[in-house]
C-alpha cells in the first residue's frame, strides 16, 4: 500500500463534511432536513451501510444515530 492510500480515512473525511455541514446549516432548519443532508454523507461514507430498518425509525432516532457516528 502506497503513502497516498495510507493516509486517506474516508471516516475522518466524512466527519469533516459534518462538521462543515453542521456548521453552515442556520440554527432554525427543521430536523427533517438536517437528517437529510447528515445522511447524505454518512451513507456515501465508504464501509457505511444504511441500516435495513432506516426509514422506520423515528426522526429522533435517526438523528441520534447520525451524531454518534459523527461523534465516534
Amino acid at each position: 500500500m502506497s503513502k497516498k492510500e495510507e493516509s486517506i480515512d474516508p471516516v475522518g473525511f466524512m466527519k469533516m463534511f459534518m462538521t462543515l455541514q453542521d456548521m453552515s446549516t442556520p440554527e432554525d432548519t427543521n430536523v427533517k432536513e438536517v437528517i437529510k443532508r447528515k445522511e447524505r454523507i454518512v451513507f456515501a461514507t465508504t464501509g457505511i451501510i444504511k441500516p435495513s430498518n432506516w426509514e422506520t425509525l423515528s426522526d429522533d432516532e435517526k438523528l441520534s444515530r447520525l451524531n454518534k457516528v459523527q461523534q465516534q
